[in-house]
């Protein structure tokens, strides 16, 4: 019954990181810039793939603001290149490897619970050590802090040209696709841990079931002795 229990939780922790992985990915709010000394907050953030974009429309009840997630152009507005850094491209790999071994494991997952229960075991090391890949893979994006999207951002150079009266932080702060990372880091590693775990008692279990399946005392050979 504690297998199943560890194999249950692995299998949750797992799916929860995947959509954390889901959300903390592919959206642009990864890293935020913010102003400072001022009596308003502003912020403006940036995700891996993706950076936060606003659009105006104006009508007759009044100007509307829409905010949005766009790819990162080759070039700003004033003609500098945008260029991802050795440490850019890094996190970006890493998160593509993240999303491989989520995907692959939660199919994984799938497939085994399509085979009868006497043809598997509930879990397997194979599995474990797909998450705690995956864990480390979920943490090494955050390589992505040391990038020049956060040190020498020029899409904020720009913006601090275009509004010179505002003070904006000289380097990138974790905004809310970072912590949904750094969580799904955590799960991944649980789910890991979990598995593993599972996979001992469970190999423990079928070794003293075999060992009791064993007579005690072997059978005498009862044939023919000539008497």
């Amino acid at each position: 019954m504690r297998v199943l229990t560890l194999s249950l939780i692995s299998i949750l922790f797992g799916a929860i990181a995947v959509v954390l992985t889901w959300i903390g990915n592919l959206n642009c709010q990864f890293v935020k810039f913010t102003t400072e000394n001022t009596d308003e907050n502003y912020t403006i953030q940036f995700g891996i793939w993706y950076f936060q974009y606003w659009t105006a429309a104006a009508s007759i009840d009044g100007t509307f603001i829409f905010e949005s997630c766009h790819h990162y152009p080759s070039h700003t507005n004033s003609g500098e290149p945008i260029a991802p850094d050795i440490q850019w491209k890094t996190a970006r790999a890493f998160s593509i490897l993240t999303f491989l071994f989520g995907i692959s494991l939660f199919l994984y997952n799938i497939f085994l619970s399509c085979r009868a229960p006497t043809q598997r075991l509930f879990t397997s090391p194979l599995e474990g050590m797909g998450y705690l890949l995956a864990s480390f893979c979920s943490g090494m994006t955050l390589i992505l802090l040391d990038s020049q999207l956060c040190t020498d951002n020029v899409m904020m150079e720009g913006v601090k040209e275009a509004y010179p009266d505002l003070d904006w932080t000289e380097t990138c702060s974790i905004s809310k696709g970072a912590r949904s990372v750094i969580t799904a880091t955590v799960f991944y590693f649980l789910a890991g841990v979990a598995s593993l775990q599972g996979y001992r008692m469970e190999v423990n279990e079928e070794r003293d079931e075999s060992g009791l399946s064993e007579p005690l005392f072997p059978e005498e050979n009862n044939g023919d002795n000539g008497n």
